[in-house]
């Protein structure tokens, strides 16, 4: 499959149906790996867990899934976990009746109700209240659920995407996240790495951002000289596509036309600072070991580099040691043990 995609919702294609098409710019191999299993799963109804760092494009994941689905003649219905106060994400999700609370003065439709037929996407789900997770579970296995102040059962067809920035696992383990939900919406997960794992995507993202902002803002002439251009594949991206993309329409709008100059890039950038630095050697695909370090050594090493590399997913770190979470978690509890006498003798 040979898909354009680019992290950003605002940019898209209108297709036959009249709806519009996410766009995901990458060249990136894992990222194409990861775009034709969301064409397999867009075939199906599958419970689709979306993770990754903020900016990574996990909602343009989502809207794709939707789009290349049976469903897509229906808008896709989406709703941030935490951006909505505790006290009434119950509404937002499964609406209420009449009379339910104070200020209910007319019933309401949730994200549920409005999600009939087409897909619900629940972002950030690790930030979801506790005391709402037990109906959350139940109306995705039963797919049924009673607004707030109801007593009548209404049945939905919904296909459910959620998105985390958090590692709901851990979350689990400390008490936070309940255990049978998270094994309920982690059906299929979908990681998505950040952009510093993929630093060839760089120059085609700018590009492409760099046409959309000349066009918006009816700039001519812009240009990113090489030497801009290392400055961003130096840079690690703490936010993602969504940094890169607010520098470049910074770049545009200050630069007033022609080639784009230092002094229109913030600081950070143009020191090159390594807001992740690697640990050990430069590349984080290699590990550089010295003749003689015991095997137990490059055991710690290869699983520490492993999980630097997936930003301390251990679930993910794990699949790509052959491990199983729980060996992964015993090994890692035992190198904390040793560092521990160790600090203690010295």
């Amino acid at each position: 499959m040979e898909e354009n995609s680019l992290s950003d919702n605002s940019m898209s294609k209108s297709n036959k149906k009249g709806t519009k098409k996410p766009v995901f710019i990458t060249q990136n191999p894992i990222m194409k790996e990861l775009l034709a299993k969301v064409m397999l799963v867009a075939k199906t109804k599958a419970t689709l867990l979306i993770t990754g760092e903020n900016g990574t494009g996990k909602e343009v994941l989502a809207q794709l899934v939707h789009y290349h689905s049976n469903r897509s003649q229906n808008q896709l219905v989406a709703i941030n976990c935490g951006a909505i106060p505790s006290e009434l994400v119950e509404s937002e999700l499964f609406g209420h009746e009449k009379g339910a609370f104070t200020g209910a003065h007319a019933r309401k439709e949730g994200c549920f109700e409005m999600a009939h037929k087409s897909t619900l996407f629940l972002d950030e789900i690790g930030e979801m209240p506790k005391s709402v997770q037990v109906k959350l579970l139940r109306a995705v296995e039963l797919g049924a659920f009673r607004r707030v102040g109801g007593k009548e059962e209404v049945e939905v067809d919904i296909s459910l995407i959620s998105a985390t920035n958090k590692v709901l696992f851990d979350q689990v383990q400390s008490g936070s996240f309940r255990e049978d939900l998270f094994y309920r919406l982690n059906v299929i997960e979908l990681y998505v790495p950040p952009l510093r794992h993929r630093k060839e995507d760089i120059p085609l993202l700018v590009e492409f951002y760099k046409n959309h902002f000349v066009e918006a803002y009816g700039i001519e002439g812009i240009v990113f000289s090489d030497e801009i251009m290392e400055m961003f594949l130096s840079y690690d991206w703490p936010g993602n596509v969504r940094e890169l993309k607010n520098i470049v329409e910074r770049s545009v709008v200050l630069s007033d036309g022609g080639e784009i100059t230092p002094d229109v890039i913030p600081s950070r950038i143009n020191r090159g600072e390594k807001i992740y630095p690697v640990q050990g050697n430069s590349n984080d695909k290699f590990i550089q070991i010295s003749i003689g370090t015991s095997i137990e050594e490059i055991e710690r090493r290869v699983i520490n580099q492993t999980l630097y590399s997936v930003d301390n997913n251990k679930t993910e770190a794990a699949k790509i040691l052959g491990f199983t979470r729980k060996t992964l978690h015993n090994k890692l509890t035992k190198y904390e043990a040793e560092k521990g006498e160790q600090n203690g003798t010295s």
